[in-house]
């Protein structure tokens, strides 16, 4: 059922993000997807991306985690993100999406602040009328964009909305009586493997960003999740590189490049991890492709 979707409008610049102001638009539309239909795994980049769904009802798997969503809900994915969204067997779901990045300091660490804050699914989810409203009012300006000023108002639309995207997750109440303080420190472990898959080149990098020594680090994160921070580090590197692949945008020596490993190294622990080669994946139907290991 993964054929069936109906673009009403996108714009896409992924290869080449427009600036207006201090937003850089990476895409842009609406889409409409029909009962059960699915929208396939996709890898993100160094972008957020917003979903608004307008209409139906489904869910978003990020990262392996399903949020359920109906109209009125927005979801906030975050860089090197991915996910999947699927409609619900018997309505058409209808959705706008906004991907973007920001180069306003102040505005950037705002977002940087929820990514370490709402990792989880259902805690990128939230409501706001004016936001979806702004939405429509950008997706309309990229219709006409032949009206005077139109521009200076996508400038103030983009920086509107992420201004009301802060305020929305700066105004949750955070929860933390019931998680324990290492259980806090190996979400932010994660979420900053997580958030920087593409440009972390050793482990070791992590000691200075935490202000813990790396053998401190480490050990912690194995007491607490009973895995080792290595290997969390590549099973989120070979889900990237698996949804990557799938894609088919990029050959897999480039996709090898952008996560760190020559193609021959690559291409072992790729196999090692899913029992299958790159290459051969390509090939195969990726519903019935499974992990030999759990994250």
């Amino acid at each position: 059922m993964e054929n069936k979707t109906r673009y009403h409008l996108i714009n896409h610049y992924v290869e080449n993000p427009l600036p207006f102001g201090n937003i850089h638009l990476l895409q842009l539309g609406r889409r409409y997807c029909e009962p059960m239909e699915i929208i396939s795994p996709h890898p993100h980049l160094n972008w957020f991306e917003l979903t608004i769904v307008t209409k139906g009802s489904g869910s978003i798997i990020t990262n392996g985690e399903e949020s359920i969503v109906k109209a009125g809900d927005i979801y906030l994915s975050f860089p090197c993100d991915i996910h999947e969204i699927k409609a619900d067997q018997d309505v058409r779901l209808e959705y706008d999406f906004f991907s973007f990045y920001c180069v306003d300091k102040t505005l950037d660490k705002d977002l940087k602040n929820i990514t370490r804050n709402y990792r989880g699914g259902d805690k990128r989810l939230f409501q706001d009328g004016k936001i979806s409203q702004l939405i429509e009012y950008a997706i309309s300006e990229f219709i006409s964009q032949e009206q005077p000023h139109s521009q200076t108002a996508l400038i103030d639309i983009f920086q509107l909305i992420i201004v009301y995207l802060i305020r929305d997750f700066n105004s949750i109440p955070q929860n933390t009586t019931t998680i324990s303080e290492p259980e806090v420190l190996c979400f932010q472990l994660m979420n900053y493997i997580d958030t920087h898959i593409y440009t972390i080149k050793k482990l070791e990098e992590l000691a200075p960003k935490f202000n813990y020594s790396y053998g401190y680090l480490s050990g912690l994160f194995q007491r607490t999740t009973g895995k080792t921070l290595s290997e969390y580090h590549k099973h989120r590197k070979m889900e990237t590189g698996k949804a990557l692949i799938l894609e088919k945008k990029k050959s897999i020596s480039e996709i090898a490049e952008m996560l760190g490993y020559n193609l021959y190294s690559f291409s072992k622990a790729f196999k090692n991890m899913y029992g299958i080669s790159p290459k051969n994946l390509q090939k195969t139907d990726s519903k019935h492709l499974h992990s030999k290991t759990t994250p």
